[in-house]
């Protein structure tokens, strides 16, 4: 069924596998430089007790005293699978549409599957573990029964919360399908099946903040792993930012001037900008769709409303963090497998109205060039800069540089 879909959408099948290469490749240049901030946070572990964000590298950590094989091949080679298995998901999830013009501005949005081409070092970050949970749980869920759901939600809740805190914030695009998938008697009944996910989702967001970690952690972790990390590992880098405590994070971006103004004022408009005109294919569908099936007590509520619920929930990770890029990335990223799935599953209803738009070659042309413009000549900063990126120019120049 794969194989026919990409025989049908070739140009679309074609890009998303590009991006899936460029981004492994990227992965491995990490690897290769033990990167503070996009490698080496894979390895963080327990080894200075227990700590937020250590619970992959503890894995490869005992796995390495068990086997003796290097760790960071196998950090290099889980994110690889990650990532494999995550555009395999997002394939089946798709398989069964009939791509138009406006899904292609959806998928191939600035901040979507080309965010980490555009941007190499948004790529092997640990919120592939989350997409990867999150595409193989909308695949899963039409197949199990609620009970079986609800556990399977718990279960990676407490995975992904203790592999990035960060994560969290995000868990409600998990709870999402669960919630709309799935038929309750009332809403007392929908509360009975979500008050054990939440009461798990606070006390990982609870264990996180009371082990956040500190100057002892950053140093047995990276004196347990100092063969395979970078020299710095205990001076910058996201290992090192463990010793930071909640208002050092906030002093910390505080601090950060260009000139005389603050970094923020750019923030806002730079990634203010980026959610409006990056979400803006999504939101055109949603104002398109809607829902076929009601919620408990037959609640009905407006697509997207339900949409901005869910991305109000990441605010505070905008708040502590600076990475607002990826958080732009995760959220859209989260929100079109949200989005696809409940279109697969007749959750949300799209009726596409016929066109009296005559396919020419003028208009194949027109459209082309909007893809190339809107979803490939720009993009949003990871962090901590006062502009917009330049898209598919900037690759093409250190694509040259580098070879």
């Amino acid at each position: 069924m794969i194989n026919d879909f990409i025989k049908k959408n070739l140009t679309l099948s074609s890009l998303l596998i590009f991006s899936l290469l460029i981004i492994i490749n990227n992965f491995y240049r990490f690897f290769q430089n033990n990167s503070v901030y996009e490698f080496d946070p894979w390895l963080s572990n327990y080894q200075g007790g227990f700590v937020r964000r250590g619970i992959p590298g503890e894995l490869f950590y005992q796995l390495y005293n068990f086997t003796g094989i290097h760790p960071g091949w196998m950090v290099f080679i889980f994110v690889t699978i990650l990532y494999i298995f995550f555009y395999i998901n997002f394939f089946k999830i798709i398989k069964s549409m009939k791509i138009n013009a406006l899904h292609l501005f959806i998928i191939f949005s600035p901040i979507s599957f080309f965010f980490p081409v555009l941007n190499s070092k948004a790529s092997g970050h640990k919120e592939i573990f989350f997409l990867f949970f999150l595409s193989y749980l909308c695949l899963l869920i039409p197949k199990i029964s609620k009970k079986q759901a609800s556990i399977i939600i718990i279960f990676i809740s407490i995975i992904l919360g203790l592999t990035y805190e960060v994560l969290i914030f995000y868990l409600i695009f998990l709870i999402a399908p669960f919630v709309f998938f799935y038929d309750f008697k009332n809403l007392k009944d929908l509360l009975k099946n979500l008050l054990p996910i939440l009461f798990v989702c606070l006390s990982v967001l609870a264990l996180n903040y009371h082990f956040s970690g500190n100057e002892k952690h950053t140093i047995e972790i990276c004196n347990s792993v100092e063969k395979y990390v970078s020299p710095e590992c205990k001076k910058i880098g996201k290992i090192a930012d463990l010793s930071l405590i909640l208002d050092g994070h906030k002093s910390q971006k505080a601090n950060w001037n260009y000139g005389t103004s603050s970094l923020y004022p750019a923030y806002y408009i730079i990634y203010g900008f980026g959610f409006l005109i990056g979400f803006l294919p999504l939101f055109i569908l949603y104002n398109k769709i809607n829902f076929k099936k009601k919620l408990a007590n037959n609640v009905k509520i407006n697509p997207i409303i339900i949409l901005l619920f869910m991305l109000l929930f990441s605010l505070p990770v905008f708040y502590l963090g600076a990475d607002w890029g990826r958080y732009l990335y995760i959220g859209y990223l989260s929100s079109i497998i949200f989005t696809f799935f409940s279109i697969k599953n007749e959750i949300l209803i799209y009726k596409e109205k016929p066109t009296t738009i005559k396919k020419t070659r003028i208009t194949k042309f027109l459209f082309i060039i909007s893809i190339i413009i809107y979803c490939f000549g720009w993009t949003v900063p990871i962090c901590c800069q006062k502009s917009l990126k330049p898209g598919i120019y900037q690759v093409y120049q250190k694509f040259k540089m580098h070879y």
